[in-house]
């Protein structure tokens, strides 16, 4: 190791050491999971007449105290509502003290105090919640003789300590046979979406474990502070073109600063180019530096602006060291790398909000990779025109019809966006898209319904359009198919949108959840998906049969 390396990382250690010496007694919370909390939330949000002053949507995940907080103040409109407000409210039940969220009854008199969790601990200076993670799926594929099948059996522990530190820990041993379209894609990429190591058992099976956690605290009111391994969000959409949680879980330092109107992040974050499956792989590791400042505007509109760097240790250009610029929390990287004479990969852009009326939301993104001013306002086809766009809206009680919403989306990325010169500096982690799972060189049409009849019964429908040029192996040529890929060997003169092979799927689903207990579903679903491109000699069609029980875990999403 350098010995100029060696100094840094022992002022960073110091430095750190003296910064986590000043923690004083602000309250801190764990952070929100998201599988069922953030469409309810968004639907309190909409229906009020201004955003809420601490909780900023484009930011996930949420701190369980700001959404607790939030809950309590907001309106209802019908039974559902007052169903939603009471749920929200006891699944953050260390940050509402309210005793008719205890039962009379408890199991064994420990177990169930609460509908929210298994076991709770209350002390002065200590409260934690646990709870067991279970999934058992099952569902059958019309174009496959092989059962599908989905089961996980983990737990969580969630808390704080001292109303200092908020704490967060999951671990989850999952044993999955995945629909034929998506073991395709595990053999090409070499891994299975969500997750780092996995291995082959059965017929077509793998295993992996999955392991998230973390903890939260603050040096001032003001500012809070996360460590740990999760991932994060960045939109108010379906998808995200700016950071999305559909990789793999990785290692993240977070500061969030909220001062009057404004929210502001740093994210540091490490990441793993991969290179191949094994215990014993030596994999490659790059680093992400992410700034991202969300502005409220008057009592409705939110504005966010965001830069994000990738970079490495092994490019000879870099002296093959950590860049400490980029631990710099307020300055344009893009500077940065010009004054390095950087070969970094460097993305900035925007995102907004607009609630109105009461029963709107029009949202959305743009980035940007590069900006020549020629290519970029001529509208060019230039390699170097890279840049995509969000467009979203949502709708709530639709036609006056309580609890029913919808929600439009459209996605478009130029080719090469997330794409650099260098595979390990490209927009990925562990083979996953930071962002899009389709990647670039696409534009994708999304329709949600989704409706809440009664208390504990949800209908989702989802349908969804894709159009993206794709690569053929026969010429080597890389059209932006594949984000894993580099931008070298790309097709001479122009780059038009669905450059290459132009390749169209489909997908709708109808899913039907009924909550049997707090965070308990029972599951059934259709998904029907369609594929085509002039590389394959019939479309692939699938019906894909699906049904299941889950605790506390996400719903299964297959819409790829």
């Amino acid at each position: 190791m350098p010995l100029s390396l060696h100094f840094t990382k022992m002022r960073i250690t110091l430095l750190a050491t003296i910064f986590l010496s000043t923690i004083t007694s602000y309250a801190q919370s764990e952070l929100t999971l998201g599988y069922f909390n953030y469409h309810i939330s968004d639907r309190f949000e909409i229906m009020s007449d201004s955003l809420p002053s601490r909780l900023f949507s484009t930011v996930k995940p949420y701190r369980r105290d700001v959404l607790s907080n939030f809950v309590q103040s907001t309106g209802t409109r019908s039974k559902v509502d007052d169903f939603n407000k009471s749920y929200l409210l006891n699944d953050n039940f260390l940050y509402y003290d309210a005793d008719n969220l205890l039962r009379e009854k408890p199991i064994l008199s420990h177990f169930y105090k609460t509908q929210s969790a298994l076991l709770v601990v209350q002390e002065d200076n200590f409260n934690m919640m646990l709870n067991p993670i279970l999934r058992f799926a099952g569902g059958v594929d019309s174009q496959d003789s092989l059962p599908i099948y989905h089961n996980s059996r983990g737990v969580e522990v969630r808390g704080n300590i001292g109303n200092k530190v908020g704490f967060y820990s999951s671990a989850i041993e999952n044993q999955v046979q995945y629909p034929t379209f998506l073991r395709e894609k595990h053999a090409r990429t070499g891994v299975v979406d969500g997750t780092t190591l996995n291995k082959s058992f059965g017929d077509a099976a793998r295993d992996y474990f999955n392991a998230k956690g973390y903890i939260t605290f603050s040096p001032i009111e003001q500012i809070s502070v996360q460590f740990g391994h999760d991932n994060n969000f960045i939109g108010n959409g379906y998808r995200s073109l700016i950071l999305s949680d559909f990789s793999a879980p990785h290692p993240f330092l977070k500061f969030n600063t909220q001062v009057w109107k404004f929210n502001y992040q740093n994210l540091f974050s490490q990441h793993i180019d991969f290179i191949q499956q094994g215990e014993s792989a030596r994999n490659g590791r790059k680093f992400s530096a992410f700034h991202h400042l969300s502005m409220n505007i008057g009592k409705n509109l939110n504005i966010g602006l965001f830069e994000n760097i990738i970079f490495d240790r092994s490019d000879s250009t870099e002296g093959n060291r950590y860049e400490v610029a980029y631990l710099n929390p307020i300055i344009f990287y893009r500077a940065v790398e010009h004054g390095l004479n950087s070969s970094d990969n460097a993305i900035l852009g925007m995102d907004w909000k607009w609630n109105f009326m009461n029963r709107f939301s029009f949202y959305g993104q743009f980035i940007l990779d590069e900006f020549i001013k020629d290519e970029m306002f001529g509208r060019t086809q230039s390699w170097v025109n890279k840049w995509g766009y969000q467009a979203g809206i949502k709708y709530i009680n639709v036609a006056n019809i309580n609890n029913l919403g919808l929600q439009l989306e459209v996605n478009q990325l130029r080719p090469y966006v997330y794409q650099h010169r260098s595979k390990s500096q490209n927009w990925a982690h562990y083979n996953q898209s930071l962002a899009h799972p389709l990647g670039t060189n696409m534009r994708e049409f999304i329709a949600i319904a989704r409706y809440q009849p009664t208390n504990r019964l949800n209908v989702n429908a989802i349908y969804s359009t894709s159009k993206q040029g794709i690569d053929t192996a026969a010429t080597g040529i890389n059209y932006d198919g594949d984000y894993l890929r580099t931008y070298g060997n790309r097709p001479a003169g122009s780059n038009p949108m669905f450059q290459g092979i132009e390749n169209n799927i489909s997908n709708l689903s109808l899913d039907v959840s009924y909550m049997l207990w707090h965070n308990l579903f029972l599951d059934a679903g259709i998904h029907i998906r369609n594929q085509n491109n002039a590389l394959l000699a019939a479309d692939k069609e699938s019906t894909i049969f699906r049904f299941g029980m889950r605790l506390n875990i996400a719903a299964l999403d297959y819409r790829l």
